[in-house]
């Protein structure tokens, strides 16, 4: 089902897709110009029928591999040398040719690499044009063509905002601005991994704000909305460059410690918690921060970790009223 695809398993599937709808369009073409007389461009773009063929069936192959974008740089760039190649003898046919290359480059090439391709070609095809047909025509094409790169690139950008905005959306708290629970356990389950294979450790930290429920109750949901994102944007300035902040429950906040034992975990849980606490935090007078910190055991999964942080976490808790209540 398409609904149950990724967009980065639906990719591969559209442009293998495309590719072979263009080896047909292109047969068709060849077919228009043998009939009136075009041979050299008829045997020119026979060259260019095996090369969408062979990358359609070279990404369908490697769809599910990291490598299957590569085979798009030689194909443009067949296509368009293609196109340059016969644009002295057929300047109008070869011009419309490649007035379709920037939507096609872009939807086969990342954003800059396509732009810096379309830009050369269009140095290209000005020049060629200039020396055959003269300036002003040279100059015509070249500020049609500028103009379809300049459509091209706006779709193109503003399609790829979109993609991050919607990737945004699902990976991030809405309110905090956190990691939210789902990205926790595939970011955890890649740590893990990568923990069994380099034998390095990860550790986790939690932080659960004390009394959440009161705050809320005494200065009301849209102050907690406020204090959440700062909350958030100053834990992530006491953590290291590679480490991440998730949001898990309304009240709790973990921390993601690759290549970080336990005990260096419980020495950094120490720094952040005096520090958050001694933050000042207004409307707030003061808040109460409770943490605990594990590390990665042999064996250890997702939840494992999770478990073991939270029972660690109600622990300290529970020690923390107890003291509470004994110094009252």
């Amino acid at each position: 089902m398409l609904t149950d695809l990724t967009q980065q398993e639906l990719l591969p599937r559209l442009q293998s897709g495309l590719y072979l709808l263009a080896a047909l369009a292109i047969a068709i073409l060849m077919y228009d110009q043998y009939r009136q007389g075009l041979y050299a461009l008829v045997l020119t773009n026979a060259i260019a029928i095996p090369a969408f063929v062979f990358s359609a069936i070279f990404i369908y192959i490697n769809r599910n591999r990291d490598g299957f974008v590569w085979v798009n740089y030689p194909l443009v760039l067949t296509v368009a040398g293609l196109a340059l190649y016969q644009l002295p003898d057929y300047p109008q046919l070869m011009t419309h040719y490649l007035f379709a290359l920037p939507l096609f480059s872009y939807f086969a090439l990342p954003l800059l690499q396509a732009t810096v391709f379309n830009i050369l070609v269009a140095l290209l095809m000005v020049i060629l044009l200039w020396l055959e047909s003269g300036f002003m025509p040279a100059l015509r094409t070249g500020v049609n063509y500028a103009l379809l790169l300049g459509s091209a690139w706006c779709f193109a950008y503003l399609t790829q905002l979109k993609g991050w905005s919607l990737k945004r959306l699902a990976l991030t708290d809405q309110i905090s601005g956190a990691y939210n629970r789902r990205h926790f356990f595939q970011t955890l389950e890649r740590e893990i991994a990568r923990s069994e294979n380099t034998r390095q450790s990860v550790s986790l930290i939690g932080l659960a704000i004390d009394d959440y429920r009161q705050l809320i109750d005494i200065h009301g949901n849209r102050v907690m909305s406020q204090f959440l994102p700062r909350f958030t944007q100053r834990t992530q300035k006491l953590i290291r460059a590679g480490d991440d902040i998730f949001r898990l429950n309304d009240d709790l906040f973990v921390l993601i410690l690759p290549n970080c034992p336990e005990d260096g975990a419980i020495v950094l849980m120490e720094r952040i918690k005096r520090s958050l606490q001694q933050q000042a935090w207004k409307p707030f007078a003061e808040i109460s921060v409770s943490a605990s910190a594990v590390g990665y055991l042999a064996g250890d999964g997702c939840r494992d970790m999770e478990k073991r942080l939270l029972a660690k976490l109600r622990k300290q808790k529970r020690t923390s009223l107890q003291l509470a209540a004994f110094s009252d």
